[in-house]
């Protein structure tokens, strides 16, 4: 391959995947609005779960909702299956995330947890799969297998599972009413954090 041949390969790669931002912001629905309410409103943890680059995408969002001032915590499908789906408890919330929604693990860990009375929210492309079916609410998050890389390596529907949380994120944030002066008690450490206090002091 040459640089040019790269360079076209590149802008390809990264045009699909505006193109699948582009699609979600035309599918925002209801649905979205019932899922932040869910998070926002959820009386006691928020768990986020997956495997693979859905596991990635998982825990990061487990990170950004305590950033916002909602407890949460990402749980792994796999090692939940080996007793950590103990920590599961009534009323809690579990974000189950799987592009194909067929998942074992995940779908086992949802099984459980709608056992014990979990409130469960399927993020999934496919609408008609395991994961959607068992799941009290579903928020479709859609992007092209065509998009993946060489088609079947999960890349441009990780963008999409990802701006999806970013967005639901900054919802949150807003319907929990979170301040900067509370953020700023939870995010002292690097340039965030240095940035606020020097801000607080000079304030």
């Amino acid at each position: 391959m040459d640089e040019a041949t790269g360079l076209s390969l590149a802008k390809r790669i990264i045009s699909q995947e505006a193109a699948t931002l582009e699609d979600l912001i035309e599918e925002l629905d209801g649905v979205f609005w019932e899922c932040a309410q869910r998070i926002a409103e959820c009386s006691r943890m928020v768990w986020t779960t997956g495997v693979g680059t859905s596991a990635a995408v998982a825990e990061r969002f487990a990170h950004l909702l305590n950033c916002c001032g909602r407890r949460a915590m990402f749980l792994h499908a796999s090692d939940s299956l080996h007793g950590h789906s103990g920590a599961l408890r009534e009323e809690d919330l579990l974000i189950a995330m799987s592009r194909g929604g067929e998942t074992w693990e995940v779908n086992q860990l949802v099984a459980i947890a709608n056992q014990l009375g979990v409130s469960t929210m399927g993020f999934v492309h496919d609408t008609d799969s395991t994961l959607a079916l068992s799941c009290q609410v579903v928020l479709p998050i859609r992007s092209r297998q065509e998009y993946e890389l060489q088609g079947v390596l999960a890349t441009t529907s990780t963008v999409a599972f990802c701006a999806m949380c970013d967005a639901l994120a900054a919802v949150v944030w807003e319907l929990r009413g979170y301040s900067l002066e509370e953020f700023r008690r939870t995010h002292p450490g690097g340039a965030v954090g240095r940035r606020l206090l020097t801000e607080e002091r000079e304030a």
